[in-house]
């Protein structure tokens, strides 16, 4: 037999013996996450990030989207997410930019059921979405300007598979604050929602987005008592990254910083920062664990303390009603009289016609503003704070 005849039949041997020592994978099979061993801890970084993407508002909005994923993955984040990813256009442009850099797993809440959400999340290790939960509070607006109305305010859930098990990962983006109305109560009362959505300690949590609020105020210290979380980034800036325990995984908080604050030159030659947020870049180490202790609580009376403060924004909803339809009246019949006394003065100047239908149309607006603030607006504001304070009066589910 010709000795390459003999080499070959050794090599076909040697890989029919390794076959049958480890079943041959198939071609097409997807690759699983590899398992780590119970005393290796795993590395998981994870970025937050506001990217102002609000159509007709921001400025260079085309060119910046397109310079996302590069910038994102220069900082090798494993996980991404982001907020004010408003139109489904710049969520596809951003996953595929991501996809060039490994991120073959995203969601892009775009369009629910509930409305627009501007939520992204991608990662480079395996994601599975779970749900979207809208808040019951901050879903009409103080104002018609107030242009929060027109999202769908809540918690995108998702759930990344990690070498350690899975990992609840969880994307927030709570009420801005207007000069007419600082939605103090509707940020307190959303920041109570998120920890009542928390009930279920199984996994471990990640839990990211704009607060719009700073860690000294009582939404963010809720957070942090209520439920328990460990804030990675206790600073006035809005934007932060929470993380808990979760039974038998632990997590450890490595090192947290801003990122993505420096002007950059853009495809279209203007030079700029991506966004009016820095992003918040965290270096977290998982670690298996038998039974997880959990964080202690630093003051057992806030949740009566955040009920509180919901049951009282809620209790002068009232006077504001009585207020505000009180004002839509007198509107209404300035508006009236106003018509019926000039509307007979038909050749009287034009700056005189123009003035009267002026102050006709301001008159109208104010009536229905302020009829839509006492008919509608204050009575579901306080419906949703009350039935939140309700559940915070439940005794909790640990």
């Amino acid at each position: 037999m010709p000795a390459s005849h003999v080499r070959r039949f050794f090599s076909v041997l040697a890989f029919a013996t390794a076959c049958l020592a480890v079943p041959c994978a198939r071609a097409n099979a997807p690759l699983a996450v590899p398992i780590a061993r119970a005393d290796t801890p795993e590395p998981l970084r994870v970025l937050s990030w506001n990217a102002w993407g609000l159509p007709a508002v921001s400025t260079n909005l085309e060119a910046r989207m397109a310079a996302l994923p590069d910038a994102i993955a220069k900082l090798d984040p494993d996980v991404v997410l982001l907020q004010e990813i408003w139109a489904e256009s710049d969520g596809l442009k951003i996953k595929q930019g991501l996809e060039r850099h490994g991120y073959h797993y995203s969601s892009h809440l775009a369009h629910t059921k509930y409305g627009m959400t501007g939520l992204f999340a991608a990662s480079k290790l395996p994601l599975e979405n779970v749900d979207f939960l809208p808040f019951a509070s901050g879903r009409i607006g103080h104002s018609f300007w107030h242009l929060e109305w027109i999202a769908s305010k809540g918690i995108g859930t998702f759930r990344v598979h990690t070498p350690l098990g899975d990992v609840e990962l969880q994307n927030t983006h709570l009420q801005a604050q207007y000069d007419t109305d600082s939605y103090a109560a509707e940020r307190l009362s959303q920041a109570s929602e998120i920890l009542l959505m928390h009930q279920d300690w199984s996994l471990p949590l990640v839990l990211g987005g704009d607060f719009n609020t700073g860690a000294e105020e009582l939404p963010r210290q809720a957070l942090l008592d209520l439920d328990e979380l460990r804030d990675t980034t206790p600073s006035p800036l809005p934007d932060t990254i929470y993380v808990r325990n979760g039974r038998s995984v632990r997590i450890r908080v490595v090192q947290t910083r801003q990122a993505l604050t420096q002007p950059v030159r853009l495809q279209n030659g203007v030079t700029t920062v991506l966004s009016d947020h820095p992003a918040v870049l965290v270096d977290l180490e998982l670690s298996a664990c038998t039974d997880c202790t959990r964080a202690t609580v630093s003051n057992a009376g806030l949740r009566e303390a955040t009920r509180s403060a919901l049951v009282t924004a809620a209790a002068i909803t009232p006077g504001r009603m009585t207020w505000a339809l009180g004002t839509a009246a007198s509107l209404l019949a300035a508006a009236v009289a106003l018509f019926r006394r000039t509307r007979e003065l038909h050749s009287r100047s034009f700056r005189f016609r123009f003035l009267r239908r002026t102050t006709l149309a301001l008159l109208a607006t104010g009536f229905i503003w302020t009829a839509y603030l006492g008919a509608f607006y204050y009575p579901a504001r306080a419906k949703a704070l009350t039935l939140v304070a309700r559940e915070l009066a439940l005794p909790p589910a640990r």
